[in-house]
């Protein structure tokens, strides 16, 4: 019989305590294969839309074995070697990225190999990485498996993620008393990153404001990255639903880096709420529309009343001078009165209002007495 270290006994084991388990594979790397050098089986199963790289040594040696990757020559000093590692990439297709959750992967050590294990992984080539401070000493007969469940993380379009196992140290995998040897060997096996490849947005849209200055209206935004982003179209509304085009502010195309926007326009008839939106557009034609924001030129600062947020889910705040419950009331399209909470707040010209019955979404108007407008309040669940 094939020496296999225990790969039956505690593939059946695993398979007993994760059976819940549901976590997608990115990449998975089993190595299956006679004992030889290189070591046969180094093809990895990679997920749909994805490539990904054998396992490879730096500095480290192959050391034959059957139905892993067995290595030799290892650091077998006090401090982590940066050139003695074993790695492997996945990288996205163009258009995709990878939404990476977590990596596990069985280690067994000969009896003199050095017990413990750094793992790191990077998306720039290791200019900066991500350490596992806890990862696991390693252990020599049966092994074991071990599983980094780091905070998930996605990468930007096409790019690639590295991971690296640094095995070192002076204590032996199996506690003796004398050195480690660096003539020891290592074995991995069941190599997997487990996470998505998913179909990313265009643009990472981080923030998208407004404010009304001097007879104008300033529209800003940031994104965090871009993929093909030909440009925004800046769309305006007077009642939420219907929109029309008021400008194009041309886009960066493809970054990786954060970049900041804005677009100033004519403020419209004061007085008057009117809702933006950004319709980001793609190189190739497709596009995707941000949030709506609203925003209300005022006559004065005496005249100055709002709702925050707008548009909301029926809770919102309304400031309003000179105001009292007894004067705002709010009403759907139809002109029914729909009840209304009104919540104590520490400035008398500030109401926290929430709708007390079910609504639909909508667009609602917010009238208060001795006010010329009412106050348009979008609902959207």
């Amino acid at each position: 019989m094939k020496n296999i270290y225990l790969k039956g006994l505690l593939l059946l084991l695993l398979s007993g305590i994760f059976t819940t388990e549901t976590t997608a594979q990115i990449y998975y790397n089993d190595f299956m294969g006679t004992s030889a050098c290189p070591t046969p089986g180094n093809l990895p199963t990679v997920a749909t839309n994805a490539s990904g790289t054998v396992v490879t040594r730096n500095t480290m040696t192959c050391m034959a074995a059957a139905n892993v990757l067995n290595s030799s020559t290892l650091n077998n000093t006090a401090a982590i070697n940066e050139n003695s590692y074993i790695e492997f990439s996945v990288t996205p297709d163009v258009g995709y990225q990878l939404n990476v959750t977590s990596l596990s992967f069985f280690i067994q050590g000969s009896i003199t190999s050095p017990n413990q294990l750094e793992v790191r992984y990077s998306t720039d080539g290791f200019a900066t990485s991500t350490s596992w401070g806890a990862a696991p000493n390693t252990t020599t007969s049966p092994g074991a498996t071990n599983v980094w469940d780091f905070n998930d993380f996605s990468t930007t379009s096409g790019e690639t993620v590295t991971f690296r196992f640094y095995p070192y140290g002076t204590q032996r995998s199996d506690l003796g008393t004398t050195r480690a040897s660096a003539s020891g060997t290592i074995r991995f096996d069941r190599i997997t990153l487990n996470g998505t490849v998913i179909n990313p947005m265009p643009v990472k849209l981080i923030s998208f404001e407004g404010s009304y200055e001097q007879n104008t209206i300033l529209l800003k935004w940031q994104t965090a990255w871009e993929e093909q982003n030909e440009g925004f179209e800046i769309e305006q509304s007077e009642d939420a639903v219907n929109f029309e085009n008021v400008g194009f502010v041309k886009g960066n195309a493809t970054t990786k880096s954060s970049s900041d926007y804005e677009f100033s326009y004519p403020a419209p008839v004061l007085g008057k709420i009117n809702y933006f939106r950004l319709k980001q557009i793609d190189i190739d034609g497709h596009f995707e529309y941000s949030r709506i924001i609203s925003l209300k030129s005022i006559h004065s600062l005496r005249d100055q009343y709002f709702v925050f947020p707008n548009p909301n889910n029926g809770n919102f705040i309304l400031s309003s001078p000179k105001t009292t419950s007894d004067d705002i009331k709010l009403f759907d399209k139809t002109g029914r009165e729909i009840d209304l909470q009104f919540l104590k707040t520490d400035d008398h010209d500030t109401f926290e209002i929430r709708t007390k019955d079910a609504h639909q979404p909508g667009l609602y108007h917010l009238r208060i007495s001795g006010k010329e407008t009412s106050i348009k309040v979008l609902i959207e669940h």
